[in-house]
């Protein structure tokens, strides 16, 4: 049987065959350990926090592993915070929080020095369980199970959790669910065969309720406001909308709004920036299923800062130490107009959103 055939044969239990030969590595890089840290990347979205948590509860069960899940930066968006209400696992903030020489550290959802995690400088990291492309340090990772064919990380733990013959309990199916929903826009970007199957394995096993909980969090005003100031800031350029902001409530607000002007009808593209504390943040948003987004960004944040995604999908981040406001700003407009012209749009040509006249289509 080919590696390609192999990938994708599958057992009784409806996972890829190869899910058992995973497992057993797995278990087999950390049985010298006693405890483990989970990290995710930073303001971690439900991909991650689900992910986290479920290779927390398959280590827990299956190998008696102890377990802390953390993260950096914060869990801003109403969505994600809601979703750590329903999950019955503790998350911590790697600000402040020591991990021990002798524990292991898993990395899900992110990989090391990827720039958008809070890993401590020279520390090895033993498991890597992601669906972003490789990176150059996860190639020294002793596990390392990486596949860019996923939607969804939280898919991959499903897999895990399926070949184990560990049934998730329902807050964990209603975490591991929403999260592939979020992370593939209900099955239509990116969504791989396999997380289909993970929805459909999860879908009986969720909480109805708790996912109408989480998917209609009540959101706070600074939510609104920053709505209202991306409603006037947005520029439109032929099919694609330029959303320079300022200072953002929570880091991943940037990324809500690319959501959110996506919607529109006749754009293919949504660029927003804004400034949370130190950081220069950016998100990049597509419906055109052969982009390259995650190229894109990195291409344009270059040395300056780090960035990455999927085809649809991505985002960077610049620290701003050191640098006045006025030179942040210059840095930021620079930026969001070489993602213009990688886009094939002049920068200088564009018109505001809002017009403030009856311009409703039929």
């Amino acid at each position: 049987m080919t590696d390609g055939a192999r990938e994708h044969a599958t057992s009784d239990s409806g996972v890829p065959a190869d899910t058992t030969l995973r497992l057993a590595e797995l278990l087999e890089t950390l049985e010298d350990v006693e405890e483990v840290f989970i990290l995710t990347h930073d303001n971690p979205d439900p991909d991650a926090l689900a992910s986290a948590a479920a290779l927390a509860v398959l280590l827990g069960r299956i190998a008696g592993l102890s377990t802390r899940v953390a993260f950096g930066g914060i869990i801003g968006r109403a969505e994600n915070r809601s979703l750590t209400q329903e999950m019955e696992i503790e998350f911590e903030r790697m600000e402040g929080l020591e991990i021990p020489p002798g524990a292991a550290i898993a990395m899900v959802d992110t990989q090391p020095r990827a720039g958008n995690n809070a890993l401590p400088a020279g520390r090895i990291v033993s498991v890597v369980i992601d669906h972003h492309p490789e990176r150059l340090d996860t190639t020294a990772v002793p596990f390392k199970d990486v596949r860019t064919e996923y939607g969804a990380s939280s898919s991959m733990l499903v897999e895990y959790l399926r070949a184990a013959d560990v049934e998730p309990e329902p807050w964990l199916a209603t975490a591991l669910f929403y999260a592939i929903q979020s992370e593939t826009m209900d099955l239509g970007r990116e969504a791989s065969e396999a997380d289909v199957a993970a929805s459909m394995f999860l879908y009986l096993r969720s909480d109805p309720a708790a996912i109408s909980r989480i998917r209609h969090a009540r959101v706070p005003a600074s939510y609104f406001r920053s709505v209202h100031e991306a409603l006037g800031a947005a520029r439109k350029h032929g099919s694609v909308i330029a959303v320079p902001m300022g200072t953002l409530p929570y880091p991943d607000m940037v990324a809500e709004v690319a959501d959110i002007f996506l919607q529109m009808k006749g754009v293919a593209w949504t660029l927003a920036s804004g400034r949370y504390r130190d950081r220069l943040l950016f998100s990049v948003r597509t419906w055109d299923a052969r982009a390259h987004a995650g190229i894109l960004m990195r291409e344009a944040i270059g040395e300056r800062g780090s960035a990455g995604g999927h085809g649809t999908l991505a985002g960077g981040q610049i620290d701003l130490r050191g640098l006045s406001d006025e030179a942040a700003e210059e840095l930021r407009g620079s930026i969001m107009d070489d993602l213009l012209r990688a886009l094939g749009v002049d920068p200088e040509t564009s018109a505001t959103l809002i017009r403030g006249d009856d311009d409703v289509e039929s």
